[in-house]
């Protein structure tokens, strides 16, 4: 079924021609030749700007056609050529070339030029007369900025007649959609609590009406996201490195830190505000991460450090022997640590923990589990412990040994061996083979054998730097007849003799080969020679029944 409206009713254009005496086909096809498809009817208009109009009007694109002039067929407003004629009439031609044939042919008739007009310059003058006649909406929010809280929208309503209805609703809402079902603005304003496109409707008394849109995306009433990580989750004796990923729809405009667990409220005035996305934590404990939106969000989240180990290794320090001794006195040492000893060293004098960096004598274990530690001291004075655990910190601490009798140095006719204090003072001097040594303090260790002086390193954790035996073969007098020990020749009493002798008398020592033949009245090929090795072995597991294991580089010997 046809609809007639306005103006444009088709029953009202024929009755008006017929009052007026009027009814040739050119006042019919003048009020009959624009069409639109409205709501699926067909509905015609007086003229296209009033069929614009209702576009704007109701807020809706329809689908507008117009009757060709030439063949009366209905065609695409939008494809036409538009001719207005002398009576202020459009007249549309499908094919631009009937439109110049049509207006040359009415010139040459009537003296009188028609002019093309275009369609644009039509939709102009229909929005001037909208934009006259419809009411007029300003909308403005509350505040533009982000925010947590919920957005008054302010509208402004003004019209040349009195404006009877003003509604608003959700979405982008043309003014046909609107219904009694939408929500009646009645304050001249509405809040809204959540982002989107809002739409208010405003219709006058002349039936003119107005839609205009807002959109709101200021509105943020999601709390910030927080996700700690450690730089270590390994046991560390260096501060820890906290990585803070912040998630937030807007931007974060306060990020803090604190020790221990605490609530928002206590960052308002509290806490420590770092940069970037990371802070520094240098001991153990519970830490709470603050962070707060450009929109007044605010999130917490907790973080427990437990893998910092900054303690020094305890050492406990004692002298088992209370009274004065002849020979030496022990030094027993006991270090714990809840991360593991992984070196232990000593030093005669008190030396601070920068020392043992690249110097002191490290303390070799026993192969009982159940026994302290030992250092054999082997005179009075100050002596420094050292510890250092498997994460790196380190410890010293120091005791004072005191009541070990002196010690008498090397003579021409003897000597007292630091590790046995054998008395040599009536053996024949030719037959004396001693030993002395260098300590990385300057110190020097006289031995009544070689075997004595490398066990005395290696037992007790001296690191010797010098190392010197007598030579056998010397006529010279004897107390400053020193070799080298890796220069030494150092030979078997005789060829049944196996490497324990080293714990005995029956190695000779010699500057070569000739000279050891020499003396002992062989060829130089009957000269066997004892391998440095073997005597540094045996020293390590052997002495008075002691057994002891250690770690010894040899090729530094």
């Amino acid at each position: 079924m046809k609809k007639y409206l306005g103006f444009g009713l088709f029953i009202c254009v024929i009755l008006v021609a017929f009052l007026n005496g009027n009814q040739n086909s050119s006042v019919f096809a003048a009020t009959t030749d624009v069409q639109a498809i409205k709501n699926g009817e067909v509905v015609y208009y007086k003229d296209v700007i009033s069929l614009l109009y209702d576009e704007l009007n109701e807020g809706v694109t329809l689908t507008k056609k117009v009757q060709d002039y030439s063949t009366k067929k209905w065609v695409a407003l939008d494809s036409v050529t538009i001719v207005k004629t002398n009576a202020s009439k459009n007249i549309y031609f499908s094919k631009a070339a009937a439109a110049d044939k049509y207006i040359k042919a009415y010139k040459t008739k009537n003296n009188v030029t028609l002019k093309k007009v275009k369609l644009n310059t039509i939709k102009t003058s229909a929005q001037a007369k909208y934009n006259k006649e419809a009411p007029s909406i300003v909308l403005k929010a509350s505040t533009t900025k982000p925010t947590n809280t919920d957005v008054t929208v302010n509208v402004a309503v003004t019209d040349n007649k009195k404006v009877t209805f003003k509604k608003w609703a959700i979405g982008t809402k043309p003014a046909n959609k609107f219904s009694t079902a939408d929500t009646t603005l009645t304050d001249n304003s509405f809040t809204v609590s959540k982002n989107g496109t809002y739409t208010v409707y405003a219709l006058d008394d002349n039936g003119n009406k107005r839609t205009k849109s807002i959109k709101i995306s200021n509105i943020d009433k999601t709390n910030p996201t927080i996700s700690l990580s450690t730089s270590t989750t390994d046991a560390t004796n260096e501060n820890v490195i906290v990585t803070a990923s912040i998630n937030e729809n807007v931007r974060v405009v306060s990020k803090k830190w604190a020790s221990d667990n605490q609530t928002a409220t206590y960052f308002t005035k509290n806490g420590t505000k770092f940069t970037g996305n990371t802070f520094e934590i240098a001991t153990n404990g519970t830490y709470t991460v603050y962070a707060k939106d450009s929109a007044g969000n605010k999130h917490i989240q907790i973080i427990t450090i437990s893998n910092i180990d900054k303690t020094a290794p305890a050492i406990t320090l004692s002298i088992p022997e209370s009274d004065a001794t002849a020979v030496s006195k022990k030094i027993q040492v006991s270090t714990t640590d809840d991360n593991g000893i992984q070196d232990q060293k000593w030093a005669y004098g008190n030396k601070g923990v920068e020392y043992f960096v690249d110097k002191g004598s490290r303390i070799a274990p026993l192969q009982n589990a159940n026994q302290n530690d030992k250092i054999i001291t082997l005179k009075n004075g100050v002596y420094t412990v050292y510890a250092e655990d498997k994460l790196g910190n380190k410890a010293v601490k120091t005791i004072t040994i005191d009541g070990i009798s002196e010690f008498t140095e090397v003579t021409q006719t003897g000597v007292h061996c630091e590790v046995c204090r054998m008395d040599l003072h009536n053996t024949d001097p030719n037959k004396v083979y001693s030993a002395k040594a260098i300590d990385q303090e300057g110190a020097t260790h006289y031995f009544c054998r070689i075997g004595c002086m490398y066990h005395q390193e290696h037992a007790n954790g001296i690191a010797f730097t010098n190392r010197y035996v007598r030579d056998y073969s010397a006529t010279a007098s004897r107390l400053n007849n020193w070799i080298a020990a890796e220069n030494a020749v150092t030979v078997k009493f005789n060829n049944g003799e196996t490497a324990k002798g080293i714990m005995g008398w029956n190695l000779f020592h010699f500057t070569d080969l000739s000279s050891a033949a020499n003396y002992l009245g062989v060829s130089k090929e009957n000269v066997v020679a004892e391998k440095l090795e073997n005597i540094i072995e045996y020293t390590k597991t052997n002495n008075k029944g002691m057994n002891y294991q250690y770690e010894v580089d040899k090729s530094a010997q």
